[in-house]
């Protein structure tokens, strides 16, 4: 199982390599996101093919214990 860190907008990025869920809102107001492992770069998502924000990140802790990447981070999309 990994570990899920939820981010504030202040908090610093770790520096081990993890797996990043980037949430944001879309046009609806839904929350959305993507996730990239940090070891790789990140493509800014696929727009309206995210997924819901929960679903994000259960794919992403599948995504991080098949590769085992001990730590999932979940930020805001940042601009």
């Amino acid at each position: 199982m990994a570990t899920i860190i939820h981010l504030g907008p202040d908090n610093p990025i770790p520096p081990e390599r993890h797996v990043a869920v980037v949430v944001h809102r879309d046009h609806m107001g839904m929350e959305k996101g993507y996730f990239y492992d940090s070891a790789e770069q990140d493509t800014g998502g696929s727009g309206p093919f995210d997924w819901r924000m929960a679903e994000a990140i259960e794919r992403a802790e599948r995504f991080a214990i098949d590769r085992k990447i001990p730590l999932v981070i979940v930020r805001a999309k940042r601009n």
